[in-house]
C-alpha cells in the first residue's frame, strides 16, 4: 500500500506498491479539477489535498481525512474510508462539524482494496485520534494487526508498545507531525 503517483502530460496516475502499472488508477486533469498538485505525507504515504468543493470529481474508493492547515501544522478531525468519494462527500454526517472546526479540505490517499482501506483507517483513528470520529478508538492490538496488514512495521511497534505498557507512548516526531510536500 504505497502510493506512487506520477503526472503525465495528459493524466495522473496513482500506482499503489504491488499493483501492476495496467491496473494503476489514473485521474484525468478533468476529473482532478487541477488538484493532487499538493501532498502530505502521513503515516508513510502521500495523501493529496483535495478542497471540500472538489470532492464531486472523485469517484473513487479511498481512505479519507477531514482537515484544515495552519502556520506549519495540519489538524486532522476526521478519518474514514470509501469506495466512492464522491458519493460519501455528498451527504457526510460530519462535513458540517468538521468545517465548524475550520476543515477545508480532504487528504485523500486512493486504495482499491476494500480490506487494505479499513485497516489503513483504522491505523488512523488509533494513530491520530480525530475528534469527530465516534467510534471506540481502536485497541493497541486492532491497529497492531492493521500495521502489520498494511505494512508499517513503525506504527506496528508503537501500537505493541503501547499494548505492552498499558499506555500510549509518546510518538517520535517522524510520526507526530506529518510534512507538507509540494509538487
Amino acid at each position: 500500500m504505497a502510493g506512487k503517483q506520477t503526472h503525465t502530460r495528459r493524466r495522473w496516475v496513482i500506482r499503489l506498491k504491488g499493483i501492476p502499472a495496467r491496473l494503476a488508477l489514473q485521474l484525468t486533469p478533468a476529473d482532478s479539477g487541477g488538484q493532487m498538485a499538493r501532498q502530505i505525507e502521513i503515516l508513510g504515504e502521500m495523501f493529496a489535498f483535495v478542497d471540500f468543493g472538489e470532492t464531486r470529481f472523485f469517484d473513487l474508493p479511498c481512505v479519507y481525512l477531514m482537515a484544515h492547515e495552519d502556520v506549519g501544522h495540519i489538524h486532522l478531525h476526521y478519518a474514514g474510508q470509501t469506495s466512492r468519494l464522491n458519493a460519501r462527500y455528498a451527504g457526510h454526517h460530519q462535513l458540517a462539524a468538521a468545517k465548524a472546526l475550520g476543515a477545508t479540505h480532504a487528504m485523500i490517499l486512493v486504495v482499491p482494496d476494500l480490506r487494505d482501506r479499513r485497516a489503513f483507517e483504522t491505523m488512523l483513528r488509533w494513530h491520530f485520534r480525530p475528534p469527530l470520529n465516534m467510534e471506540d478508538v481502536p485497541t493497541h492490538m486492532q491497529a497492531w494487526r492493521a500495521a502489520m496488514h498494511c505494512g508499517k512495521a513503525g506504527v506496528a511497534e508503537l501500537a505493541r508498545a503501547a499494548h505492552m505498557s498499558g499506555a500510549r507512548p509518546m510518538l517520535p516526531p517522524a510520526y507526530a507531525t506529518p510534512k507538507v510536500a509540494r509538487r
